[in-house]
């Protein structure tokens, strides 16, 4: 089973409780870790958790955004939690467009726990639809033979199809997503996974992120259960 996260409402959260905007990010981070080790005892194989997006790196102030690099940053400290939990931890989309030392952070995560086998982790940093996309066909373009370019890559191009095509997007080596959670109840994906989301079922949760517990994770579980699911198994 594959699940996905949109953690989302964090700023409202804070508001609510009249605490400082900065306030929700150890919250956010704490419920994040605490909702791994939930589904690590539902059989759940593989977690994916939305944490930063494309435009958050761009548009967020300095100081908020300096606060997300220091939670990135903490991963390292993680790594003796992810070893008892058995956890596989990896990345997908553009780490590149982090500080260098949180790329070295995240890379010297996935290694120890590489050999890891019960639930995979699976962080989404730096996330554009349109950029995944982009970067997927530059991929493709660069794998055809040096041959075939100065003809326009055609018998390449007659052969590609949508399986094809997947294997160049960042989630590949990971299996379409059973269920799509979105927190603070935004009934909208905000360009979220859309080539791999063609059978997901969606839950969208009224709590938000860092009110959202294992009670309210067992209501989307039990939500996917109850789903009439004809395609995507």
């Amino acid at each position: 089973m594959h699940i996905w996260i949109i953690m989302d409402w964090n700023r409202r959260w804070a508001k609510k409780r009249l605490l400082p905007t900065l306030a929700w990010h150890k919250a956010w981070f704490d419920n994040a870790m605490d909702i791994v080790e939930k589904a690590n005892d539902k059989w759940i194989k593989y977690l994916t958790l939305w944490a930063l997006s494309k435009e958050n790196l761009v548009k967020r102030e300095k100081e908020e955004l300096s606060w997300i690099i220091k939670l990135i940053d903490k991963l390292n400290d993680l790594i003796p939690r992810f070893q008892k939990n058995n956890l596989n931890f990896q990345t997908i989309w553009d780490i590149e467009k982090l500080p260098l030392e949180s790329q070295k952070i995240l890379e010297k995560v996935k290694n120890e726990t590489k050999n890891n086998t019960w639930l995979t982790l699976i962080v989404a940093l730096v996330y554009s639809w349109e950029d995944e996309i982009i970067r997927a066909v530059k991929k493709f373009i660069n794998s055809i033979p040096p041959w075939e370019r100065g003809l326009g890559g055609f018998n390449s191009l007659e052969n590609l199809n949508e399986e094809w095509f997947r294997q160049y997007l960042d989630t590949a080596n990971f299996p379409k997503p059973d269920l799509i959670i979105r927190t603070g109840w935004d009934i909208r994906h905000s360009w979220f996974l859309l080539y791999d989301s063609d059978y997901s079922e969606y839950y969208f949760s009224e709590k938000l992120w860092p009110d959202f517990d294992e009670n309210e994770l067992d209501k989307a579980l039990n939500f996917l259960n109850k789903s009439k699911r004809n395609f995507g198994k």
